[in-house]
């Protein structure tokens, strides 16, 4: 578990350093700029929320059967897609300005999805996190290996 709240705490971080690269863009083409600043917060906001969303109906529904689990994530997915249609929807109604905050905002977790494994390797440089730890693959054993030779170099015809 401790690697996944790793990876949430990097997607956040990246989530934060683009919501800060959105805002200072934004000031340049939003109007007004506290709307579009409001509205890309609520957006970062609701990205967060349904990351940590998909983590713990996954969680939960690897505890339970398959039939269960399936249900539990279809319905939740489901739920997820209507909060974010209605997110978009109600920004519609500020304006432009908004709905492009907001859409940015919920944008964010695919962005820094792909970004992650370069904010992890920036957060060890800085010295916030501990290197990387090696895991070795499991080496197969001497008898699986002499019982696979002797099947492939058999002389007997």
């Amino acid at each position: 578990m401790t690697e996944v709240h790793r990876i949430l705490k990097e997607l956040y971080i990246g989530m934060a350093a683009c919501m800060i690269i959105f805002l200072a863009a934004g000031a340049f083409f939003a109007r007004p700029y506290y709307m579009f600043a409001i509205a890309l917060f609520a957006g970062n906001l609701g990205g967060a929320l349904r990351i940590y969303h998909i983590y713990d109906v996954l969680d939960q529904a690897l505890d339970m059967g398959e039939a269960g689990a399936k249900k539990k994530v279809i319905i939740n997915s489901l739920l997820r897609m209507v909060v974010t249609l209605a997110l978009l929807v109600g920004s519609i109604y500020f304006g432009i300005t908004a709905f492009a905050g907001v859409a940015l905002g919920m944008i964010e977790p695919k962005i820094c999805a792909y970004l992650q494994p370069k904010i992890r390797r920036i957060l060890i440089h800085l010295g916030l996190e501990g290197p990387e730890e090696l895991v070795e693959p499991e080496q197969p054993s001497q008898e699986d290996d002499d019982e696979s030779d002797q099947s492939h170099f058999s002389t007997e015809e």
